[in-house]
C-alpha cells in the first residue's frame, strides 16, 4: 500500500497552517524544537506522504502538555486529527479498488487474464538447481559428497543381509 502512497504529496489544510503560523509568531524569533520543519510547511504549503508520516509520529510521541510550543510548531492536534484522518482515507481508497478489481476478476472469471492486485511483483529465483546425481545427498545446496563418503553401498549391503536373514 505504501508503493501507491509513496512519492505523492498533499496540501495542507488552512486551519492546520494557521495553527502553526500563530505559534511562530508567538516565539518572536525565539529558536525552537521544530522551527524549521514549522517553517519549511508554511513555506511549502505541501507535504510528501513519508513526511506527513513523520509528523503525525513526532506529534503522538511529544507530550503536548509539557512540550506546547513543539507540539503546536507540528501542528497540534488538528494536523494529527487531519493527518490520520487523510492517511486513513488515502489507504481505503486503494485497499477498495484492489478489492473492487478482485472481485471483477471472480465474477468475469478472469483470473488467470488479469493480474491479481493483491500480488507483488516478484523475480524467479534460479539458484536452487536439482543434483544431477540422485544418488548423492541433496540435503544442502552445495553437498559434492563422494558415493564412498556416504558409505551408501554398505547400507545397501547391511539391509541385503536384514531382510535374507
Amino acid at each position: 500500500m505504501n508503493k501507491e502512497l509513496k512519492n505523492r504529496i498533499f496540501n495542507i489544510p488552512q486551519d492546520v497552517m494557521d495553527i502553526i503560523n500563530h505559534t511562530i509568531i508567538t516565539l518572536n524569533g525565539e529558536s525552537s524544537s521544530g522551527m524549521m520543519r514549522a517553517k519549511k510547511l508554511l513555506q511549502d504549503r505541501k507535504v510528501k506522504y513519508s513526511q506527513l508520516k513523520r509528523i503525525i509520529h513526532d506529534l503522538q510521541n511529544t507530550d503536548k502538555y509539557k512540550d506546547r510550543t513543539k507540539y503546536n510548531l507540528y501542528g497540534g492536534d488538528r494536523m494529527l486529527n487531519w493527518g490520520k484522518q487523510f492517511l486513513k482515507g488515502e489507504r481505503d481508497l486503494i485497499k477498495n479498488k484492489k478489492e473492487l478489481t478482485k472481485k471483477t476478476n471472480e465474477i468475469s472469471n478472469m483470473d488467470g487474464v488479469r493480474k491479481n492486485p493483491y500480488l507483488k511483483k516478484h523475480k524467479k529465483n534460479f539458484d536452487f538447481k536439482l543434483p544431477t546425481n540422485l544418488i548423492k545427498s541433496n540435503s544442502y545446496k552445495n553437498s559434492i559428497g563422494s558415493l564412498s563418503d556416504m558409505k551408501l553401498f554398505e547400507e545397501i549391503k547391511k539391509i541385503k543381509n536384514l531382510i535374507n536373514y
